[in-house]
């Protein structure tokens, strides 16, 4: 029994001194990051239009947090207009690229949205628009302040995201059904 303990002690031991240790993990995250700011250069224009953008994107989710089908169709436009007006030609290539793959699907859901009078409707629609909303935050980082990447795992039969200036959970799948259902997934 001993000598059995003592084996997978050793073991234990071999597993995790072979693995990376915890820094080396954070370094090889942030040398990652390096490298996909370098391929990622935007201007301050765009970036104040991204960062105007995620404005009318809270006021968005907060409609939905409120329930309110009316307020979020108006905000949807509001957002709507927001994103056909960014301009993004003085990005280079690979930037512009990105930026028109999240527009495209961003302009199209919300579109959807501003047509929906059924707020569930609408919150099925805002699924995709924080989708590519995260992966834009998560590539342009256009702000200096955090934003937290929330998600509650209790949305039609899965888990939905989305994006908050507060630490506080307020779900805009839910609303007030469940208003604090989710988590912080990661701080941007």
């Amino acid at each position: 029994m001993i000598r059995l303990f003592s084996i997978l002690a050793t073991g234990l031991l071999i597993v995790t001194a072979c693995g990376p240790s915890e820094q080396e993990r954070n370094q090889q995250q942030q040398r990652e990051q390096q490298m996909q700011m370098q391929l990622i250069e935007t201007t301050a224009e765009f970036n104040s239009q991204m960062a105007d953008l995620l404005e009318h994107y809270f006021d968005l989710k907060d409609a939905l947090v409120e329930s309110d089908a009316e307020l979020a169709a108006s905000r949807a436009e509001v957002f709507l207009a927001a994103a056909e007006d960014v301009e993004s030609g003085s990005l280079n290539d690979e930037t512009n690229a990105l930026w028109i793959a999240f527009s495209d699907v961003i302009t199209e859901r919300t579109r959807e949205m501003v047509g929906e009078d059924d707020v569930e409707a609408q919150r099925y629609q805002f699924e995709y628009i924080s989708e590519s909303m995260i992966e834009m935050v998560e590539s342009f980082r256009p702000v200096g302040f955090t934003i937290y990447h929330q998600s509650c795992p209790m949305v039609r039969d899965g888990s939905a995201d989305w994006l908050s200036r507060e630490e506080e959970i307020r779900n805009p799948y839910h609303g007030d059904r469940m208003m604090n259902c989710g988590e912080i997934i990661q701080r941007i």
